[in-house]
């Protein structure tokens, strides 16, 4: 089996998840789009519009959840309440990492398949023993280094020590590589909870300041959790105060 044919499958996999979420949004009413970019969120007199697309035309909508990163949250917003949430995205702190993937023809040492670097802030981890993402006796390796936001390091530097990291727990690798690739700079998570900016309480709400009816959700909104319990506590949130208002509403 090719590397290829192997990452298909576990693609593959987890279609039949994808599938179901997808169903059961239809099942409420929800229209799928995809392949369409969104240029703008329109706006007027404090309230969203809807959504401008790059053929120009406007989808209109009662609501709009943005969910994305803060930097295309703050694009897409013009006008008055673009300057709001443009200065509250700029003094978010983005967690950043350089991460080294080596494919394998086998793994070298099965005895240590996942190591963390408490001292230097590095993680390994040999995926394909937990998920199906390598060809049979094959082996796929993450292995990341979280990058210090006030100096994000050298690129070459950051690279030797995750080949350091492989060298150490998995010695020999070099001799069995396939194929590898190294992402020097990748935004981990759209903001890290610093204790001057208040910790998890200090991340940005859902609600944009400015805009009656626009929210946001992300792994970078909200007090609670992180990465993706983050971005399902936020999306949990925006449900909650939609019910609320239409119960208002129609009370």
């Amino acid at each position: 089996m090719s590397w290829l044919t192997s990452i298909t499958r576990s693609l593959a996999l987890s279609r039949p998840l994808i599938d179901a979420l997808l169903g059961t949004a239809e099942q409420a009413g929800a229209r799928i789009v995809s392949g369409i970019r969104v240029e703008r969120v329109e706006h007027d007199n404090g309230r969203a519009l809807g959504v401008r697309l790059r053929d120009g035309s406007l989808v209109g909508a009662s609501v709009v959840i943005v969910a994305t990163r803060p930097q295309d949250a703050a694009r897409l917003v013009e006008g008055g309440a673009h300057s709001v949430l443009r200065r509250i995205v700029d003094d978010l702190v983005p967690g950043k990492l350089a991460c080294l993937d080596v494919a394998l023809s086998r793994l070298p040492s099965p005895r240590h398949p996942v190591v963390q670097d408490l001292d230097g802030s590095r993680f390994m981890t040999a995926q394909s023993l937990y998920s199906r993402v390598a060809p049979e006796g094959g082996a796929l390796i993450y292995t990341f280094k979280q990058l210090d936001p006030v100096s994000l390091g050298d690129h070459r530097e950051n690279e030797r020590d995750l080949e350091d990291l492989l060298d150490e727990a998995q010695p020999g690798w070099r001799d069995v590589l396939v194929k590898r690739q190294y992402l020097p700079r990748i935004e981990a998570v759209g903001t890290l909870p610093t204790a001057a900016g208040g910790g998890f309480a200090g991340r940005p709400d859902s609600r944009v300041p400015g805009i009656a009816n626009l929210y946001l959700s992300g792994d970078w909104i909200g007090p609670e959790g992180f990465l993706s319990d983050a971005s399902t506590a936020s999306a949990r949130r925006v449900a909650h105060l939609l019910l609320s208002q239409r119960k208002m509403g129609a009370s």
